[in-house]
């Protein structure tokens, strides 16, 4: 009778062992189902802080931008571009007077009749070798002791009288070249030609045709200045330039 009871004492101790993991490892088990809600509940809420705050931080920065002042924008009117074309004095080529006719560079209307033919008596008038005016009656042209070169200073005196054979083919004048008394009245004479014919080739390489032109020597023959020194020489050292028929 003692070894039944006995076996089922045992029976009972060994089941009630058997249970005890059991309950232990379901013990364990809400213990990490705990530490897992946890960790997630404490990530949601971080997460929760890191949109509050940046929220926030969006929030402060649209205050700033709604605070600053609005800064201003300059605008300026599109310039229309200039459609005249100005010459290269100044003026206004192709401008149009009250009128409607175009102006000319000097201000007036261009075309204006009668300035051309004004223009053109002035010139004349200007070169023409009976005007006191023109430059045309100077008519001496000077050399240094010994020389037939022509100075600088009478290269405008040769073209205003060749820009006015040029215009009178029928106008023609003598060159007549002279020497002061110094020297040989040969040398002399030669020296007369010397001048006589450079101004002659002077004018002949500003196009005059040479049957406009006649060049001859008189030497010491006809001196203007009476005198033996060098203010008479230097005047007598020279080349008239007469017209034909003077």
């Amino acid at each position: 009778m003692k070894y039944p009871v006995f076996a089922t004492l045992l029976a009972v101790l060994l089941a009630g062992c058997a249970d005890t993991p059991t309950q232990d490892a379901s013990i364990e088990d809400r213990a990490l189902a705990s530490k897992d809600a946890k960790k997630s509940a404490d990530a949601k809420a971080a997460a929760a802080t890191a949109t509050e705050k940046a929220a926030a931080t969006q929030a402060a920065d649209s205050a700033k931008v709604a605070a600053k002042p609005a800064e201003k924008v300059q605008t300026q009117g599109m310039v229309a571009p200039d459609t005249q074309v100005k010459s290269l004095d100044g003026s206004q080529a192709g401008a149009k007077g009250a009128d409607g006719k175009p102006i000319g560079a000097s201000g007036g209307q261009a075309g204006a009749p009668g300035q051309a033919g004004v223009a053109g008596q002035a010139d004349a008038v200007l070169l023409d070798p009976k005007n006191p005016a023109s430059p045309l009656v100077k008519r001496r042209i000077l050399f240094d002791y010994d020389s037939a070169a022509i100075r600088d200073e009478y290269r405008s005196l040769l073209e205003s009288h060749a820009k006015y054979l040029l215009k009178e083919k029928a106008a023609k004048v003598i060159l007549q070249g002279h020497a002061d008394e110094r020297g040989s009245r040969e040398y002399n004479l030669a020296l007369g030609q010397r001048r006589s014919e450079s101004v002659y080739k002077a004018l002949s390489l500003l196009g005059v045709p040479d049957a406009q032109l006649e060049a001859v020597s008189f030497g010491e023959e006809k001196p203007v200045a009476e005198g033996h020194d060098e203010e008479a020489w230097m005047q007598n050292r020279r080349t008239e330039i007469l017209y034909e028929g003077e």
